[in-house]
C-alpha cells in the first residue's frame, strides 16, 4: 500500500496531467509548479501586529479651535483648573499641544475661565477617566 502510494505521488509529480482531479469536460490547463503541504506559508503581513493606537482627536478627526470651549472644557480639572497631562488623556504630541495653545487662547480670548471649570459643563460626558489613566505616570 505504501509503496503503491510513494510511486502514485512520484507519478503525479513528474507528470501532473496525466491524471485528472475531477471529471468535468472542459480542459483547463494544470499548472505545472506543484507545491508541497510542507512548505511555509508566506503571509503578506503579521497577523499578531497590533493596531497603531491614535489619539482620540486624530482618530474622530475632530479640529481643535479656542471658540469651541465646550470640548476644550473636557481636558480641564474640575478642581483645579489645569490641563490633564498626555498619560491622562491618551492625546499624542501634537495634539496635547495643539489643546494646550487653544486653551491659552480661549482663555486669553474670554471663553473659558481660567481657574476652574465653567459649572454648566460638569454634566458633558465623560471623553475620559482623569482617575483612571491611560498610561502610568513615568514619576509615579
Amino acid at each position: 500500500m505504501l509503496k503503491s502510494a510513494s510511486s502514485l505521488a512520484k507519478r503525479l509529480l513528474l507528470n501532473p496531467q496525466s491524471f485528472r482531479l475531477c471529471s468535468s469536460t472542459s480542459s483547463s490547463p494544470v499548472p505545472a509548479v506543484v507545491h508541497s503541504e510542507d512548505e511555509p506559508v508566506v503571509l503578506e503581513s503579521n497577523p499578531y501586529t497590533k493596531e497603531p493606537r491614535k489619539c482620540l482627536l486624530c482618530s474622530t478627526g475632530v479640529e481643535l479651535d479656542y471658540k469651541n470651549s465646550r470640548l476644550l472644557q473636557q481636558f480641564v480639572s474640575t478642581f483645579s483648573g489645569r490641563v490633564y497631562d498626555r498619560h491622562i488623556t491618551g492625546l499624542c504630541d501634537e495634539q496635547q499641544k495643539k489643546l494646550i495653545e487653544a486653551i491659552a487662547k480661549s482663555r486669553r480670548a474670554g471663553f473659558m475661565p481660567i481657574f476652574v471649570k465653567d459649572p454648566k459643563y460638569a454634566r458633558d460626558p465623560k471623553l475620559f477617566d482623569p482617575l483612571k489613566p491611560i498610561r502610568p505616570h513615568s514619576f509615579a
